[in-house]
C-alpha cells in the first residue's frame, strides 16, 4: 500500500474545482484521491461507514456527497453491492508512467469486483500499453477518461443501507431530470426517513404534473411537512410516499389546516427536545456543584 499520494498542482487551477466545487466538495474530492484505501487504478473498495469515520461526517452526509459527485459533477460511480468506488479522472491528478507500475496496475484492474468498472478500466488499456497516458489527461479529454463507455452504474443516495441501482436508461437520462425533482425527493427522504428515488418514472410524472400547474418546490415541502406532522407514528405513515403526496389530492393537502393532533404532535416533539436539553443542562450544573464541594 502506498504511503502517500501525489496531487498535481493543476488541481487548484482546474475550472471544475475553482468554479463548480464548494469548499466541502474540495475536501471530499481530495479525500477520495488521497485516502489510505486508494490504489494505482483509481477504483478501490471502501464503505460509506469508513468514509464517514475517516472524514468526521455521518453516513447520511457522505451519501449526499456521493450522490452529488455521481450526478451533478459526474466524476465518480459507487457500487454499493461491492462497496467499490470508481474515480473517472484518477490519472489527471494521480498518475505515474513508470514501467514498474504497469504489471501491478493491470493486476489491480483484474481484481476489481464490479464488472462494469473492470470493463471500463480495461478499455483504457491495450494489453500492457497504456492508451490514456498523461498527455491525453491534459489534452482533449477533460478528465482523461471517456465516461460514455460506461454501460451501467450503481448509485447511492442517502445511507449505507440503500440497495437501489440505476439502470442504463435512467443513468443516460439522469441529466434531463429537473433539479426541482431531485430537491423535492431529497427533502422527502430527509424529513420522513425514507429512501425514494428521483429516477422513478411515476414519481417524476407526479411532480412534473404539479410543477406544470404552477406549484413551487416550497409548496411540495409544505405538503411534506403537513402530512408528516399528521401521519408520522400512525397507521397512515405508510402513505408518506410520492404517489400519495404528489398526486390528485396535492392541492387539498397544501391548503389543509394543521389538525389539533398534528399540532399537538409537533408541540410534543418540541417540548421533548427542550426537556432533554434542559435536563442535560441541569445535570451539568449539578455535576459542577458537586465538583466544587469535593474540592
Amino acid at each position: 500500500m502506498a504511503l502517500y499520494r501525489n496531487i498535481h498542482l493543476s488541481f487548484w487551477q482546474d475550472t471544475k474545482v475553482t468554479d463548480d466545487f464548494t469548499s466541502e466538495d474540495r475536501y471530499f474530492y481530495l479525500y477520495l484521491l488521497t485516502n489510505p484505501h486508494t490504489n494505482l487504478c483509481g477504483c478501490y473498495e471502501i464503505s460509506i461507514k469508513q468514509m464517514a469515520n475517516e472524514m468526521g461526517y455521518d453516513a447520511k452526509k457522505v451519501g449526499k456527497l456521493i450522490d452529488r459527485f455521481s450526478f451533478t459533477h459526474n466524476l465518480i460511480r459507487y457500487a454499493r453491492s461491492e462497496r467499490e468506488l470508481l474515480i473517472f479522472h484518477w490519472s489527471k491528478y494521480n498518475w505515474t508512467s513508470s514501467e514498474k507500475f504497469r504489471k501491478p496496475l493491470l493486476q489491480e484492474i483484474q481484481n476489481v469486483k464490479t464488472d462494469d468498472f473492470r470493463e471500463y478500466l480495461l478499455k483504457l488499456f491495450d494489453g500492457e500499453n497504456v492508451k490514456y497516458g498523461i498527455d491525453t489527461v491534459y489534452g482533449k479529454e477533460e478528465y482523461g477518461i471517456n465516461t460514455n463507455c460506461m454501460d451501467t452504474t450503481d448509485t447511492v443516495t442517502d445511507t449505507d443501507s440503500i440497495t437501489d441501482t440505476v439502470s442504463d436508461a435512467e443513468a443516460d437520462s439522469d441529466n434531463n431530470i429537473l433539479p426541482e425533482i431531485k430537491e423535492i425527493i431529497q427533502y422527502l427522504n430527509d424529513r420522513c426517513g425514507t429512501r425514494y428515488r428521483y429516477q422513478t418514472k411515476g414519481t417524476q410524472e407526479h411532480i412534473n404534473a404539479r410543477l406544470k400547474e404552477g406549484y413551487t418546490v416550497e409548496d411540495f415541502k409544505t405538503v411534506i411537512d403537513k402530512k408528516f406532522g399528521e401521519w408520522n407514528g400512525t397507521d397512515m405513515e405508510k402513505f408518506l410516499r410520492p404517489e400519495t403526496l404528489f398526486a390528485g389530492k396535492f392541492e387539498s393537502y397544501l391548503n389543509q389546516k394543521i389538525t389539533k393532533k398534528a399540532y399537538q404532535s409537533q408541540t410534543a416533539q418540541m417540548l421533548d427536545s427542550f426537556y432533554d436539553q434542559t435536563s442535560e443542562w441541569v445535570r451539568k450544573m449539578e455535576e459542577e456543584e458537586r465538583m466544587k464541594h469535593d474540592v
